[in-house]
């Protein structure tokens, strides 16, 4: 594993967010390393509704802070929004700049690998002297924006991305459709796929600990954990929450939609629905342990054919059965996931799971997870750095 340097991660949440592909890479490498984790700065509308709010007292300078050994978490100046508007961004990159330049001089770290995590994130490139500049893709941005509605902003974040790829000196992508549309545009383009905390989400520990919130909730017991945004297909949960009233259905994490609020509504409405909210990564074990059945009810569409889910390879880990719709992500483990097209297809493949589980094949699914720990994916990761370095 990679040993003895600073690396300063631009990640796009905050630490104390729901844990991410980032969150659980960065944790790993402080354990040999010393890790800067860069949360997201504010951006100028965000800084004037807040002055609106609660006026003038609620900025803050920056601020450092360590939740792990090895690990601090830098938080910017509120007083240096992002902006496009010139001259005012080239005064407040000016102040972050400075700022976080006196960061790593607090911490003692030079000469530092900058690890960036989302396509307008590689402001600092050139000015920390770093000694090298890696550009991690985890989706398919451009797809976030349909090319229907804004034609522009697509175009937009595709020469974004092409810019800060084309000043890093190497790029890890999650997804072998990712590495298709990056490989030509790098000469060090390197897959690897998401993983799993193996050790914590198949600890059999959790099959014993029904978490309270699903007290008196009955079987078969269907869950989603994860964020609930565009990429889920809401109206598939609905038609199996209205076609299936025997099924309940628990929605572990947050509501995070711009559009297609109004099928939240109609699940709200359903009985054998139950919205849990977000749950810390140490607590959604249990909420899988206690399903029958785990659910990746994605849409089909150029966003989710390019994703490596987090919560598939910690599904797997869980033994508990898994139905998907049919994304490419899936296909490897076909053996041990059930796939269904419609509300037809994957209410099928749902019954289907259900009368199909057993201890045996729990374990052979289990046994497939292990090879996906988190562990093993940053040491791949390490080595494909310590070529570059």
């Amino acid at each position: 594993m990679l040993s003895g340097c600073d690396i300063v991660c631009f990640s796009a949440n905050r630490w104390n967010d729901i844990w991410r592909n980032r969150h659980q890479i960065m944790s790993r490498m402080a354990r040999r390393n010393r890790v800067l984790f860069v949360e997201p700065s504010l951006y100028l509308s965000q800084l004037s509704a807040n002055l609106k709010q609660q006026g003038p007292g609620v900025l803050q300078g920056s601020r450092l802070y360590s939740p792990l050994e090895n690990l601090w978490v830098y938080q910017w100046p509120e007083y240096a929004p992002q902006s496009g508007r010139a001259p005012l961004r080239q005064a407040t990159f000016a102040l972050r700049k400075r700022s976080l330049q006196h960061a790593l001089q607090h911490l003692g770290m030079s000469n530092p690998i900058l690890w960036i995590f989302l396509y307008n994130l590689g402001e600092m490139i050139g000015h920390l002297d770093e000694r090298l500049v890696i550009y991690h893709a985890v989706d398919e941005y451009s797809a976030y924006s349909p090319k229907h509605d804004n034609p522009g902003r697509v175009q937009v974040i595709k020469r974004m991305e092409a810019e800060v790829m084309e000043r890093s000196d190497l790029v890890f992508v999650v997804s072998p459709a990712l590495y298709e549309s990056k490989k030509h545009l790098h000469p060090h383009v390197v897959l690897v796929p998401n993983g799993v905390d193996y050790d914590l989400f198949s600890d059999p520990r959790f099959d014993d600990e029904r978490p309270a919130d699903l007290a008196g909730v009955s079987h078969p017991l269907l869950i989603f954990a994860g964020v609930i945004n565009e990429k889920i297909d809401l109206q598939l949960l609905l038609a199996v929450a209205r076609q299936r009233p025997q099924w309940q259905l628990a929605l572990v994490g947050p509501v995070l939609l711009r559009q297609g609020t109004e099928t939240v509504v109609e699940l709200q409405k359903q009985v054998n629905v139950h919205w849990l909210g977000s749950k810390r990564v140490e607590e959604l074990p249990a909420y899988m342990h206690a399903a029958d059945v785990c659910l990746m009810p994605y849409q089909l569409n150029e966003w989710t054919r390019n994703i490596s889910p987090l919560k598939l390879y910690e599904y797997l880990a869980t033994g508990v059965p898994i139905v998907s719709t049919d994304i490419p992500a899936v296909e490897e483990f076909a053996d041990v996931v059930w796939r269904g097209s419609g509300p037809d297809g994957f209410i099928a493949a749902i019954a289907q799971a259900l009368a199909a589980d057993s201890p045996e094949r729990r374990r052979r699914q289990q046994m497939l997870a292990k090879d996906h720990s988190w562990d093993q994916r940053v040491e791949a990761l390490s080595a494909a750095i310590e070529q570059r370095l």
